[in-house]
């Protein structure tokens, strides 16, 4: 402990009449808020993804929708490799719906085939063609920043 204290303290000098201060790290004006603190603990995000999130809360959608949608932008679904990982005793960690893979929030939303069966019929329904990813903010991208006429955009944004 003290070898780590030793470390910590390298490189930083004490100046005799000098005050100490507190400056919080990770805004640029040294002022902390919650948000930051917020956005710290969830892992800081990029300015592309704040706008994700900005643009994901203004969609007029169901509430539930856009829950679920932040929820797996942060990658906390309580899918079966993140329970077995908490300790929770599970038969088996496959996919429920196609028995073929193990079930994670890239399999079960963007890679197992019968989600990728929806995937096609939302793009044949709104009349895009459609390329698969398998993060949750690429197929986001994909799907609001296409360049869709007024009334695909109508069907994508639930007006």
């Amino acid at each position: 402990m003290e070898e780590q204290l030793i470390l910590l303290l390298n490189g930083h000098s004490l100046r005799k009449g000098s005050f100490d201060s507190w400056k919080w790290k990770d805004k640029d004006n040294g002022i902390f808020s919650v948000k930051s603190a917020y956005n710290k603990l969830q892992g800081t995000f990029d300015e592309e993804g704040s706008k994700e999130f900005k643009t994901l809360w203004s969609i007029r959608v169901a509430s539930k929708a856009q829950l679920l949608g932040w929820t797996l932008f942060l990658d906390k679904l309580p899918t079966k490799d993140k329970l077995a990982a908490r300790g929770v005793q599970l038969q088996n960690n496959l996919c429920e719906m196609c028995l073929a893979s193990e079930e994670n929030v890239e399999h079960l939303f963007f890679s197992c085939s019968v989600s990728q069966k929806v995937w096609n019929m939302c793009a044949r329904w709104m009349g895009v063609s459609s390329m698969h990813h398998v993060k949750a903010r690429a197929n986001f991208q994909q799907f609001h920043l296409v360049n869709l006429n007024r009334e695909q955009n109508k069907i994508w944004q639930g007006m």
